[in-house]
């Protein structure tokens, strides 16, 4: 990356306040970054890391007061994070066009399946009969591809990705390493004191623009599928079960667990290390605190938290509040031994 403090201002739709003929080649953080480099200032509790930073250009808030920044560039946005993340965008860009568009000579490809143009298929892939690869796909190293998987266009597959048969997903979707989609769901019965395993023939689909974090787990449905909606955004180690259904926009940090057929709808927010129990409604715009434990349906544009989940205001007096049980068990064994004495 190369550009002159205008031109970044441009791309960001941003005020600049300084030196526009000054070039910009990269990012780093407030405490690190030197002249040629780029920083935000998104909280104002860095505001001291702020004002000592040899940052060439500092992304500020478009309502701040700039007047204690005396001698530094800045350009001022509506919000700056969002425009560090344009400027990461085009660096990603830029590594990710650097890989030259290539088919390695170890993999190996059924002759019934579709590779797209421009794609870059790294050593020792896997792609099954029926398959189809889209435009510009990058598959990188040791990556199985199942029978009669679809991969829409732009799709970046990093290593040790398991995509098995059936699954479909749609463009500019992003898969972190270790993910597995279209393993089996959970499906068992019991009859007569034996655990009889319940097939598991449907598939997975992938909606637009999603991102798999690593080594996270969706599992294909008993029949029908499992589904994520466009624009959904998945951390690392997230378990979704078989049948679950994620709505558009959704955001599903790390080590949160749902079970089979529960359904989110858009703009889902869970936070980390929660669990939703089976066959539930969760409804838009929900959010749902981290270390929650949901075993009910939650209508549209609730905020819970908590185990068993309460409003979140609630949760949080009731988390207060445990934190003082030894105090009031002591409180309370006091009051008891006081009233015995008396009644004595």
């Amino acid at each position: 990356m190369k550009l002159t403090a205008l031109e970044l201002a441009e791309i960001v739709s941003g005020k600049l306040v300084g030196d526009k003929n000054l070039i910009l080649t990269g990012v780093n953080g407030l405490a690190n970054a030197n002249g040629d480099e780029i920083a935000f200032l998104g909280n104002l509790k860095y505001l001291p890391a702020a004002l000592k930073t040899d940052a060439g250009i500092i992304f500020v808030s478009a309502d701040m007061d700039i007047s204690q920044f005396t001698d530094k560039n800045l350009i001022k946005v509506s919000n700056p994070q969002y425009a560090y993340s344009l400027v990461l965008s085009i660096i990603e860009k830029e590594r990710l066009s650097s890989i030259e568009k290539n088919i390695h000579k170890s993999i190996s490809m059924a002759d019934t399946a579709k590779m797209g143009e421009n794609a870059y298929i790294g050593q020792n892939v896997v792609i099954g009969a029926e398959s189809e690869i889209g435009d510009n796909a990058k598959i990188f190293p040791n990556v199985y591809i199942g029978k009669n998987v679809k991969i829409g266009k732009n799709c970046l597959i990093y290593s040790n990705v398991v995509i098995r048969e059936d699954t479909i997903i749609g463009d500019r979707v992003v898969i972190q390493p270790g993910v597995v989609i279209g393993g089996d769901g959970f499906g068992f019965v019991t009859m007569r004191d034996k655990i009889y395993k319940i097939p598991q023939i449907g598939r997975v689909e992938i909606g637009n623009d999603v991102e798999i974090g690593a080594n996270t787990t969706i599992d294909r449905a008993t029949f029908d599928a499992t589904r994520i909606g466009n624009g959904t955004k998945i951390d690392n180690l997230v378990q979704i079960a078989h049948n679950v259904q994620i709505g558009e926009n959704c955001i599903i940090a790390a080590q949160t667990g749902i079970s089979g057929s529960t359904s989110l709808g858009n703009n889902v927010t869970v936070g980390g290390q929660t669990g939703l129990a089976g066959h539930l409604k969760i409804g838009n715009n929900v959010m749902i605190a981290s270390q929650s434990g949901v075993s009910g349906n939650i209508e549209d544009d609730k905020q819970v938290g908590g185990n068993p989940i309460a409003p979140i205001n609630q949760s949080i007096k009731i988390r207060t509040l445990v934190r003082k049980l030894p105090e009031i068990y002591k409180d309370l064994k006091q009051i008891k031994k006081n009233l015995e004495n008396r009644h004595n």
